[in-house]
């Protein structure tokens, strides 16, 4: 029996959404490097593509990996940003920028 392939974890905590007619994108924290950043649907981040965005939720997709990334529930522990800080981010553009080859 082939040995599983490793897991490969993500490591976002989704701190925001915003769902559009035309658009969705959802706001996340990097757990590792503490970064702010925003992705819109269809965008990568670390190889992992951001599937959709569903009210308090957003899912994100690795291959055959799907995680389902929701709100954390009021005293979850999980990083907590500002609203300010997070529209200040989007507003700023400072996001992960998909690079196309």
């Amino acid at each position: 029996m082939p040995p599983s392939p490793p897991k490969v974890e993500l490591r976002l905590s989704l701190v925001g959404t915003v769902s559009g007619a035309d658009q969705s994108l959802a706001i996340f924290v990097d757990q590792t490097s503490k970064a702010t950043l925003r992705l819109k649907v269809g965008e990568d981040y670390q190889g992992w593509r951001l599937r959709s965005v569903r009210g308090r939720e957003a899912t994100m997709a690795r291959g055959e990996l799907i995680e389902t990334l929701n709100f954390p529930k009021p005293g979850e522990g999980a990083p907590v940003i500002g609203a300010a800080v997070a529209e200040s981010a989007v507003r700023r553009g400072s996001s992960h920028t998909p690079e196309y080859d």
